[in-house]
C-alpha cells in the first residue's frame, strides 16, 4: 500500500518536471521567435537604409557627370532659338486631324470654284474645273490660267456661301508665265485668308494644300505634308514661247487638278503659296509646285493697277555714286525688295552696281532705262562689288511690284 502510495509520488514529480520543462521551452521558443523578428526587421531596415545610401550617392554622381559633360546651349545662340521656336510649335505643327478640318472650315470660304462650264460644278470629275483665292474684298479673285486661256469662252464662278447661285467673272489680266490671271466679281461679298510673308517660309515646316473646285467645300480637297524646298527654280516659257525660270515653293503635299489653284497654308491657317499644278507638272516622286504668298499678291496689285503683263523690275532702292576707288561710278543699293530680282540673284544693301549687261552705270536712270527694253524672264548679267570684291551675278527679271 505504501509503495503505491511512493509510486504516486514520484510520478507526481516527473510530471511537474515535464510541465515545467515544457513551460521553459514554450518561453524559450517564444522568446526565440521574438528575436528572430527583431532581427529580421532589423535586417530589413538596414538593407533598406543601405539601398537609399548607394541610390543617393549613384545619383549625385551622375547628375554631377552629366552636369559636366553637358552640351552649353546659348541663349542668344541660333541652334537655342530653333530649339525653343521648334518646341513651342511641336503641337500645332503635329499632323492633327482636327486641325486641319478646323483650318480648312475657316479657309474654304475664301475659295471659289472657278470653271467655263457652269454644268461641271455640279459633275464629279476634276477636269476643266479650278480653285479660285478671294484676294480682296473687292472682288478679285487669282485662278489658274487654264481657266482664261480661251479669251473667248466665259468664266464662271460658284462659292461656297451661296452655292445655288453662279456669278459671270470678268478677266482683268494674264499672266502665262507664272501661269495665273485675275478676275473679278462684283458684289461677291468674299473675304481673302489670311496670307503670311513667304519669306519666312522654312524648309520642313508642316503645310496643307486646299482645293474647292466645285464651290462647294464638303467636296473639297485636302492635303497634308511638308515644305520640301523653299526657293526652287522651275523652268516655264513666256507668251513668246521663250524659257525661263520661275522661283517657287516645293512641297510634298500632294498637288492635283482638284485643289489647282488653291492655297497652301501653314498649321496657323496662314496662306504661304498657291498651288500651281502648271508648275507642278514638271516635277517628278509625287513633289509639288506652290507660287510663293509674297508673288500673288505682287501679281494682283499689279493687275489691279494695269491689267497688261507684268513689267519687268530689278527691285532695287539707292542712288549713284561717283568717287568709287579705280572705278568711278556705280549703283549704291540701299535698300532690296523682297523676293524681287535683286533679292534673289543675291545682292544685298551696301552693294555696288558697277554694270548691268556691260553697260556701266552712268547716271540714276541708267538701270531702269536699260530694263524697260528687257521682258519679265529675261536673264540679265549684273556686275556688282561687295567690299572689296568684284561678283558677276547672272539674274532673271522678275514682274513689277506696286505697293
Amino acid at each position: 500500500m505504501e509503495e503505491n502510495k511512493n509510486l504516486d509520488k514520484e510520478n507526481k514529480v516527473e510530471q511537474d518536471v515535464l510541465k515545467e520543462q515544457t513551460r521553459t521551452g514554450e518561453i524559450r521558443y517564444r522568446q526565440d521567435q521574438r528575436s528572430r523578428i527583431r532581427g529580421g526587421v532589423l535586417q530589413f531596415v538596414s538593407l533598406s537604409v543601405l539601398v537609399v545610401l548607394i541610390s543617393f550617392l549613384t545619383a549625385t554622381f551622375v547628375a554631377r557627370r552629366i552636369h559636366s559633360d553637358a552640351f552649353v546651349i546659348d541663349d542668344n545662340s541660333d541652334f537655342a532659338q530653333v530649339l525653343r521656336k521648334s518646341l513651342d510649335n511641336f503641337e500645332s505643327s503635329f499632323y492633327d486631324r482636327t486641325k486641319i478640318r478646323e483650318v480648312y472650315a475657316n479657309l474654304s470660304t475664301s475659295l471659289v470654284g472657278v470653271t467655263n462650264n457652269p454644268e461641271l460644278f455640279y459633275e464629279d470629275a476634276y477636269d476643266n474645273v479650278y480653285t479660285g483665292v478671294v484676294m480682296n474684298v473687292q472682288g478679285y479673285i487669282l485662278v489658274p490660267y487654264g481657266a482664261v486661256e480661251n479669251e473667248e469662252e466665259t468664266v464662271y464662278v460658284r462659292t461656297d456661301r451661296d452655292n445655288d447661285r453662279i456669278y459671270q467673272a470678268e478677266v482683268i489680266g494674264r499672266d502665262v508665265t507664272i501661269g495665273v490671271a485675275l478676275i473679278r466679281v462684283e458684289n461677291i461679298g468674299l473675304r481673302p485668308p489670311k496670307f503670311s510673308d513667304s519669306t519666312t517660309v522654312r524648309t520642313a515646316q508642316s503645310v496643307i494644300a486646299m482645293g474647292n473646285p466645285f464651290g462647294e467645300s464638303d467636296r473639297g480637297t485636302v492635303t497634308f505634308g511638308v515644305i520640301s524646298t523653299v526657293n526652287k527654280a522651275f523652268h516655264t516659257t513666256t507668251y513668246d514661247e521663250r524659257e525661263v525660270k520661275v522661283y517657287a515653293i516645293e512641297t510634298d503635299a500632294i498637288l492635283n487638278h482638284g485643289n489647282n489653284g488653291g492655297v497652301l497654308v501653314n498649321m496657323e491657317g496662314e496662306v504661304v503659296g498657291i498651288n500651281s499644278l502648271r508648275l507642278t507638272e514638271g516635277l517628278q516622286s509625287g513633289l509639288g509646285a506652290a507660287i510663293t504668298s509674297n508673288e500673288a499678291r505682287s501679281i494682283t496689285r499689279a493687275f489691279i493697277n494695269t491689267g497688261e503683263e507684268l513689267l519687268p523690275f530689278i527691285g532695287i532702292f539707292g542712288d549713284v555714286i561717283t568717287d568709287i576707288p579705280d572705278i568711278g561710278t556705280g549703283f549704291y543699293v540701299q535698300r532690296i525688295a523682297p523676293e524681287g530680282t535683286a533679292d534673289r540673284a543675291g545682292l544685298r544693301p551696301t552693294d555696288i552696281i558697277l554694270s548691268i549687261d556691260g553697260n556701266p552705270i552712268e547716271t540714276s536712270t541708267t538701270l531702269d532705262d536699260y530694263i524697260k527694253t528687257k521682258k519679265v524672264g529675261d536673264v540679265v548679267k549684273i556686275r556688282y562689288q561687295r567690299v572689296d570684291e568684284i561678283i558677276e551675278v547672272d539674274a532673271t527679271l522678275y514682274g513689277t511690284a506696286v505697293d
